[in-house]
């Protein structure tokens, strides 16, 4: 064999082969790991970059490692390592600290939410989780707006989580006169609501829940499967009430302008 294709072959084995070997294990840790398959997984995420970090450095290891005279370096780069590392530590605070509460958050069994749960975190708006990453969540509000909320402000405030019972209620509140048939207002509101047919679990009641300067305020909730369905529903309800109460006269008072000559 010429010397020239010994070399050639001398040098994909040192060095191409170990690097080749590396980039074919991670692209099958890729596919079997995929972040369709460990999205907002995120401890699952990092364990497998984690890996891959370690197959890239065996793999250029081996490489180097057919350098003359690269043992001594890489001793020095070792001795090295701690000052270096305690650096990127101080620089990388803010952005290890989300990492390390997203970790903490998704690998307990009790986390507080999953992808496609609508809830509220802190003072945020409502909405629903879209993605966990290893640096913060990503809510999609009902208004459709997006809010990147980071890991170490959800492991350090109040997380309501919607989806976490079945149902979603909604309160609905109406006026009624003292004059008017009280308990047949109430009767009335708890058919409409039971009846409608997105109404979902238990039947409703419907109470007094104040005696107002104008009226008595009677409270019902509408429940529904689905968090989509139940403005839609409500309103459906409110409107259906106001027809049902002008047919049996029950008057819901409002504030009224006499102008006097």
């Amino acid at each position: 064999m010429p010397e020239v294709l010994t070399d050639i072959l001398s040098f994909c084995l040192k060095f191409v082969v170990p690097l080749l070997c590396a980039f074919l294990i991670n692209k099958a840790i890729s596919r079997v790991a995929s972040k369709e398959r460990l999205r907002g997984k995120i401890h699952l995420v990092l364990l497998r970059s984690i890996i891959e970090v370690i197959v890239w450095t065996a793999g250029a290891v081996i490489a180097l490692n057919n350098i003359p005279n690269f043992t001594k370096g890489w001793e020095t780069v070792i001795a090295g390592s701690g000052i270096i590392a305690v650096v990127v530590g101080l620089a990388a605070q803010s952005s290890l600290g989300n990492v390390f509460a997203g970790i903490s958050m998704t690998a307990s069994e009790s986390r507080p939410f999953d992808i496609g749960d609508r809830v509220k975190i802190g003072n945020s708006d409502p909405g629903y989780v879209v993605n966990i990453t290893l640096r913060h969540v990503v809510v999609r509000t009902y208004l459709n707006e997006v809010i990147f909320i980071p890991n170490t402000v959800v492991g350090n405030t109040t997380v309501i989580n919607y989806t976490a019972t079945d149902g979603y209620g909604f309160p609905i509140e109406v006026y009624v006169a003292y004059e008017a048939d009280v308990p047949r207002a109430k009767e009335i509101m708890e058919e409409i609501i039971n009846k409608h047919p997105n109404h979902y679990g238990n039947p409703s009641k419907v109470l007094c829940k104040l005696l107002g300067d104008s009226g008595v305020m009677l409270k019902g909730t509408v429940v529904t499967k689905a968090f989509e369905t139940n403005p839609g529903t409500c309103s459906e309800v409110l409107m259906e009430i106001l027809k049902r109460f002008k047919e049996e006269g029950i008057e819901i008072p409002y504030n009224k302008i006499k102008l006097v000559e």
